[in-house]
């Protein structure tokens, strides 16, 4: 049985709404693996607290 991962999706629209990025949250080009969800979850309130923008958001995946 293999162990889940989870990982931060980070979605980022442009003001217009034409340009729309979406990525893993990544560290020297990998993405950040957690084993727990809630490690993802108190990673990401600490990205939240120091980005603070309404055209940036974040969700937790389950990496496959």
């Amino acid at each position: 049985m293999q162990k889940k991962k989870y990982g931060i999706w980070k979605t980022r629209y442009a003001e217009n709404s034409r340009n729309i990025f979406a990525d893993w949250v990544r560290r020297n080009g990998e993405p950040i693996l957690f084993a727990t969800e809630r490690g993802v979850l108190e990673y990401m309130h600490g990205m939240e607290m120091k980005m603070q923008s309404v055209f940036t958001e974040f969700e937790v995946r389950e990496v496959v």
